[in-house]
């Protein structure tokens, strides 16, 4: 009888390493917390990429300085307003969706009572809420027939400068809750 305990003990021990792990309590809600984590900065990097390339159509469109409008009128493109409505739509829609993941993070990191993740979450919110400030005087700078280019410019730089901060933001608080983020190109 004992070399029957011994045996089973030696064939025990010898395949437990094959017996498949249970995952963690935690491992859904951090894999839930991961694709909300990698949501939140895929949609901060669609508004960033959607407010250069807008930024870029703009001052394409309208030169900076006065004197090539009276000397060259043929070669000044106008903004178009189907451009804008788009582009003002994507910028918002991509804000939204971040504060939207953003807030599910929220959710999870009050439920587990983690300060230290929620004045991350903090900070991102307040540069996401710039961000959106932002948006809205953008919009605004465009829904005249005669688009404002400076002002539309500017709200763009401010937008690209908070959503800087914000994805910056993210990504040392997802390595510090063990989810390395890419870096920015």
């Amino acid at each position: 009888m004992r070399w029957f305990a011994l045996a089973l003990s030696v064939c025990v021990a010898l395949f437990a390493h094959l017996a498949p792990a249970q995952p963690g309590a935690g491992a859904k809600a951090r894999g839930e917390f991961n694709f909300h984590g990698r949501g939140a900065r895929s949609a901060m990097r669609g508004a960033r990429d959607s407010t250069r390339s807008f930024q870029e159509y703009v001052q394409q469109a309208q030169p900076a300085l006065p004197q090539i409008v009276r000397e060259v009128p043929s070669q000044v493109a106008e903004v178009s307003p189907r451009i804008v409505q788009a582009a003002s739509d994507e910028i918002g829609d991509y804000i939204y969706k971040s504060e939207r993941h953003m807030a599910w993070m929220r959710r999870q990191a009050e439920a587990s009572g983690d300060k230290e993740t929620l004045a991350s979450l903090d900070s991102i919110d307040r540069n996401l809420a710039d961000a959106k400030q932002k948006h809205v005087a953008l919009c605004d700078s465009c829904a005249a027939d005669n688009i404002d280019s400076a002002a539309a410019i500017a709200c763009c730089q401010v937008i690209n400068e908070s959503l800087a901060k914000a994805i910056s933001e993210h990504d040392t608080l997802m390595k510090r809750l063990g989810e390395e983020q890419p870096t920015e190109n």
